[in-house]
């Protein structure tokens, strides 16, 4: 059973930079966090666990990247289920009881990117926004479905 005051976090899986946001305890509101620049499985894995701990984060939410047209695991939805496998284990083995789930990110930065433009930001700011708003829309949808 997942605890209810626990916060959610939201990451979307890049490359390059990989977007992280959380929620409030009560899940009303998300805000972004700073980006992180992806080192290799085991850093990233380490350093989400932390800030697993420091924030009391309860849910992990990953962006699952299906392919457009039908829907099946590409090279980045594998890589992001590998990830949320290493991610649970990790958090397994070190006595910290998160929930890691995939959710399906279509759309989430074309609606991050067209949230960031109605806010008024900068296209050089909104490129290094993107990500962490993209995340912010993973942990609403969650929020959404499981309601």
């Amino acid at each position: 059973m997942e605890p209810s005051v626990k916060r959610i976090l939201g990451i979307d899986l890049g490359l390059r930079r990989t977007g992280l946001a959380v929620s409030d305890e009560l899940r009303m509101t998300t805000r972004a966090l700073p980006n992180l620049t992806p080192q290799s499985r085991a850093k990233d894995v380490a350093y989400l666990l932390r800030l697993c701990q420091e924030l009391e984060v309860g849910i992990v939410v990953i962006g699952y990247p299906l392919l457009p047209r039908s829907a099946e695991e590409g090279t980045m939805a594998r890589r992001a289920r590998g990830f949320s496998v290493a991610l649970q284990e990790a958090a397994i083995a070190s006595g910290l009881i998160i929930s890691v789930h995939l959710l399906d990110e279509s759309m989430t930065s074309k609606q991050a990117s067209k949230r960031l433009v109605e806010s008024g930001i900068a296209k050089k700011r909104r490129q290094k926004m993107i990500d962490s708003e993209a995340a912010r829309i993973l942990i609403e949808d969650f929020i959404s479905h499981s309601r």
